[in-house]
């Protein structure tokens, strides 16, 4: 069991990290909810366009595991 609140506690790291990522971006406020697929594969293919920097990179990859946490 505890192994299962290491990985809810993981991803809920990871949820809050993107947040404060995409907080400081220049991203449509309806498109920062992360619950929903729709928002997660739409800030895949946009989040690049008006941000740049390492941010960006690293902003990609939790978007690619939170889209594997929902699928």
């Amino acid at each position: 069991m505890s192994e299962i609140n290491n990985l809810d506690m993981f991803q809920d790291a990871g949820l809050l990290r993107l947040t404060q990522l995409l907080e400081n971006m220049d991203i449509p406020k309806m498109r920062r909810d992360l619950n929903k697929p729709s928002n997660i594969r739409w800030l895949q293919r946009n989040v690049a366009i008006n941000n740049k920097g390492p941010q960006v990179h690293e902003v990609f990859e939790l978007l690619r595991r939170e889209w594997m946490r929902l699928k």
